[in-house]
């Protein structure tokens, strides 16, 4: 087993990240040998919720006997489809390239069968349906004692089954972490040189400490003149990044087609209106607005 790679950047974070890291391995009581833990983690597309993981990961993996970090599960069903997830937690986890699986069905009783007496250390990072939960890691009792489920997702919903001690919401960066993960990018640098103050600043209150908005913004302006800095950045503020757009793309196109309708409308149409006020205008509209508003919410 070998660690995960990490952006360097993100280790040269703040305590602030250190504290995320710290406070899920608390809420994972670390030394508790004698049931399966569960812990998800949720948050907006591009708040970091796949480096967290893979940061508790590489802190913890040799704590148990095997361990599988599932990437990207979300695209991953959608191209090569469960079975082939089902086979590849079973092929890391018992190393080995042998075990093939001809049925969602067949691969839950091979899970039961073959790790229901293992300590393993399982992450799925980026779920975004609950039947990719269901194949993958439906009950505890799949799992020996002692091991430790990892679920990321962009969706609050999917984690309902876990108790409240079992959800951690991903955080923003504050302003300094903000600052900080930006300069990396930008400048190679903790800050940024005299002439760019401003612009930095600027910069970093339109992306709303985002992290993928901070890497992809500061990378696309390193090595350019403050002349060419002024110009760059009146283009994001219409037309979003294209690395930016394809990750809340994802999110957007996840939401039914009323979502959507009520997403665009608030968007473009209800922009700082008091939510009470909007809800009676949709409703009156057709729409079921406060059950789309939370969905919204909880994406």
């Amino acid at each position: 087993q070998t660690p995960l790679d990490v952006a360097s950047s993100w280790c040269r974070l703040s305590c602030q990240r250190y504290r995320c890291v710290k406070d899920i391995e608390l809420l994972l009581q670390i030394e508790c040998e004698d049931e399966v833990r569960m812990i998800g983690i949720h948050g907006v597309g591009g708040i970091g919720k796949t480096t967290l993981a893979k940061a508790i990961y590489n802190r913890m993996f040799r704590l148990f006997d095997s361990s599988c970090f599932l990437s990207d599960v979300r695209s991953e069903a959608e191209e090569v489809g469960l079975v082939k997830l089902q086979e590849k937690l079973l092929q890391q986890v018992l190393k080995t390239e042998d075990i093939k699986v001809g049925s969602v069905a067949q691969g839950i009783n091979l899970i039961k069968a073959r790790l229901g007496s293992k300590k393993v250390l399982i992450v799925l990072d980026d779920v975004d349906h609950k039947k990719q939960l269901e194949s993958l890691t439906r009950e505890r009792s799949w799992f020996g004692l002692g091991s430790l489920i990892i679920i990321t997702t962009r969706d609050e919903r999917l984690l309902c089954r876990l108790g409240e001690k079992e959800r951690y919401e991903a955080k923003l960066l504050n302003d300094n972490e903000a600052m900080l993960l930006f300069c990396w990018h930008a400048f190679d640098r903790h800050f940024p040189p005299e002439d760019y103050v401003n612009l930095a600043r600027d910069i970093i209150k339109y992306s709303g400490r985002l992290p993928l908005a901070l890497v992809t913004l500061g990378s696309h302006l390193h090595g350019s003149s403050v002349e060419e800095w002024g110009h760059e950045f009146e283009k994001p503020r219409a037309i979003p990044h294209c690395d930016i757009q394809k990750i809340l793309k994802i999110s957007f196109d996840g939401l039914d087609d009323e979502t959507q309708t009520v997403f665009l409308d608030i968007a473009c149409a209800f922009h700082g209106f008091d939510e009470h006020e909007v809800t009676e205008i949709l409703n009156a509209c057709g729409f079921h607005a406060k059950i789309a508003i939370a969905t919204l919410v909880q994406k």
